[in-house]
């Protein structure tokens, strides 16, 4: 179940085009059953939807850029290309980040609160970075990069660090199962719109959808969700 915004209202996003998909059982019914951040009250898919994941992969606005994130392992995320969707394997630990890079892939990773202030720094070679958006006010992915935000580039060589967020924020990266910062607030009642209302034909309603932006628009797929079988 996929839900289509033309223009966000996020202020973390900024005014660009965005989509929401869910499962229809569940929120998290399209999200890998093995991301620690989902709640322990939730259940995730088990593999990846290939028909879906090619359809994210070329709905591209024309002339313009798209990106998303996967929890996915790095490995099962398509290889940077020009001209399509970025995918971002999104790791969630140091070692995790690594990896990803060497695989190829860019990488993002969520760090728990307790390591604000250490970044950016590098690690086996790779550096990592902390979100732009999280260290200035009133900046969002629309002003990133100057019009090309760092999760959009494809060939980065650094990691893209996000602090925990979110009303559970304090969970990431400790032992009890959940953190995600779609677990509560607009960002879970968008989520809950999609399971409950979105367009079941997820694939085909994507690439109608990446079709009608103006040209040169920015399209970040899954503020929340991901490219698994949707149950």
């Amino acid at each position: 179940m996929i839900k289509t915004v033309t223009q966000s209202g996020n202020k973390k996003t900024g005014a660009i085009a965005v989509t929401y998909r869910a499962g229809k059982t569940s929120p998290y019914g399209s999200c890998p059953a093995t991301c620690s951040l989902m709640p322990a009250n939730h259940c995730g898919t088990v593999e990846i939807d290939p028909e879906y994941m090619a359809a994210v992969e070329n709905a591209v606005p024309r002339r313009g850029i798209a990106w998303t994130y996967s929890h996915f392992p790095a490995e099962a995320l398509p290889l940077p290309k020009k001209g399509k969707t970025v995918f971002n394997a999104s790791c969630e630990t140091v070692a995790e980040a690594v990896r990803a890079v060497e695989l190829g892939r860019p990488a993002v990773m969520a760090a728990g609160l307790d390591t604000v202030g250490s970044w950016p720094r590098k690690v086996h070679g790779v550096q990592f970075a902390q979100c732009p958006a999280e260290l200035s006010d009133n900046f969002s992915c629309a002003q990133c990069g100057g019009g090309s935000p760092l999760c959009a580039r494809g060939d980065r060589g650094f990691v893209v660090v996000f602090i925990a967020h979110g009303t559970s924020k304090k969970k990431v990266g400790a032992a009890e199962k959940g953190g995600c910062y779609g677990s509560s607030g607009p960002v879970m009642i968008q989520w809950k719109a999609a399971q409950d209302k979105g367009l079941e034909n997820d694939a085909e309603a994507l690439g109608r959808f990446a079709a009608t932006l103006p040209p040169g628009s920015m399209l970040r797929h899954h503020v929340v969700g991901d490219v698994g079988v949707a149950i």
